[in-house]
């Protein structure tokens, strides 16, 4: 994946002298759709699992390499939070779980970029994109008032059931979605977008499968790993015994963002960010660094 990462970045530089580049900062709503949490019903990770009481925040920074008026290549730096609790639901099973995590999400992608209609005053663009990229995470909750991390402890037998490895604090995803930017100047325009990730794990919130028998996971990693993998309040007979329903494995984590971003013009080139070219016309031309309308 570093290797990968390391000759796109490099393709990008090549190619950057002739092309419109633009700079963007901004911030975000964050949602997580895993296994904890969700609507009254069965969990499918759709928008109905939204838990709104669960909303955190993200940041981004990033570089648009236009190649024409209609294509672009995108690269962005994600910093996020994401939580996800079982108090949050109305389904009886899953709150009586009574299960709870937060984690700092970490994460680098590059999207292709494609605008695909104009508003009539060819000031606002709707775009959509979808790429690859790569996230870091480290799921934590807080028992008794102290804060651990979850993976450490092998939660569904990770270090206590012979063949079952530790999941990796890492994983590629697929970020993807759809966008809409409007011109507030001429170097310098707004956006907003629904940008959603696929992932690879499911592991984000450390629920996937069942209960293990607790006995194996004091052994294994003491009290606190026991105390922390089964955490219910529910009077369902045999809620949490071993081998009882504790996630569901046949669905991998999603997170998204709402985002807002504002972005500017730092060269212009044979590209254009869909508002027009770059090069300007009337007594703007030559000038670079503006769009036409």
């Amino acid at each position: 994946m570093k290797l990968n990462t390391l000759i796109l970045f490099l393709s990008l530089s090549l190619t950057a002298k002739s092309q419109m580049i633009d700079f963007m900062v901004g911030a975000s709503t964050s949602h997580f759709l895993g296994d904890l949490g969700g609507k009254p019903f069965k969990g499918t990770r759709d928008f109905q699992d939204i838990d709104f009481k669960s909303t955190r925040y993200s940041v981004t920074t990033g570089l648009r390499f236009n190649l024409n008026k209609t294509f672009a290549i995108r690269t962005n730096l994600i910093y996020a939070r994401i939580s996800g609790n079982d108090k949050f639901t109305d389904n009886k099973e899953r709150r009586g779980r009574n299960l709870n995590f937060y984690s700092h999400i970490y994460e680098g992608n590059a999207t292709f970029e494609i605008n695909i209609a104009k508003t009539r005053n060819k000031q606002g663009v709707w775009y959509v994109f979808g790429g690859i990229g790569y996230f870091m995470f480290n799921p934590k909750t807080k028992l008794n008032g102290q804060v651990y991390e979850l993976q450490k402890y092998g939660t569904e037998g990770q270090f206590a059931v012979a063949g079952k490895s530790p999941y990796k604090l890492s994983s590629i995803c697929f970020p993807h979605g759809v966008g809409y930017k409007w011109s507030i100047s001429r170097t310098s325009y707004l956006s907003v977008e629904l940008n959603l990730r696929k992932t690879q794990t499911d592991y984000i919130d450390d629920v996937s499968t069942n209960f293990v028998d607790r006995n194996l996971l004091i052994a294994a990693k003491g009290p606190e790993a026991a105390a922390l993998a089964d955490r219910n309040i529910s009077t369902i007979p045999g809620f949490s015994d071993p081998g009882s329903i504790r996630g569901n494995p046949r669905n991998n984590d999603t997170y998204f963002f709402i985002n807002f971003s504002f972005n500017k013009v730092l060269g212009s080139g044979k590209g254009g960010n869909g508002f027009g070219n770059s090069r300007g016309r009337g007594r703007n031309r030559g000038k670079g660094k503006c769009f036409e309308f």
